[in-house]
């Protein structure tokens, strides 16, 4: 089977991600995907202010809403996972840990020399994740709409 990740942070970056995702999962017949949020412990941010009244179960949280719906819509299996810490870290440590063979995820479409000083979740996943990545922007469709 293959095991797909899919970072969503709440942005259209991250229903794009999902949406490609899902519609990946029908092409190819994947038995699932697997939605992860990673709650950003970066000082001087206070990470997802959104909190559910049940954090402990991740289908609930908000970030999670639009992509479970597009996958319910597709009859996709979605399950959910919450992470805390350095985004880019914290995907590349939960893609290791469970042997994942693609991360689907957006971009904020920053290059060139913003992207050196920056830095991005994007960029740091790609040059060091353990499988392929597949970056997205807003409004890309796997399939086209007819």
């Amino acid at each position: 089977m293959t095991k797909v990740m899919v970072a969503v942070d709440g942005s259209d970056y991250g229903v794009t991600a999902a949406r490609t995702a899902v519609e990946l999962a029908q092409a190819c017949h994947l038995e699932g995907l697997t939605f992860v949020h990673v709650v950003s412990l970066k000082p001087g941010q206070l990470g997802t202010l959104d909190y559910p009244k049940r954090p402990d179960i991740p289908e609930q949280w908000p970030v999670f809403q639009e992509p479970l719906i597009i996958a319910r819509t597709a009859a996709v299996e979605a399950r959910c996972e919450v992470l805390y810490g350095y985004p880019a870290e914290q995907l590349l440590h939960y893609a290791r840990q469970k042997q994942v063979d693609l991360i689907v995820m957006g971009s904020l479409g920053i290059g060139g020399i913003k992207e050196f000083f920056l830095g991005s979740v994007a960029s740091r996943v790609v040059a060091n994740a353990p499988c392929s990545v597949w970056v997205v922007r807003p409004g890309f469709r796997l399939a086209k709409e007819a």
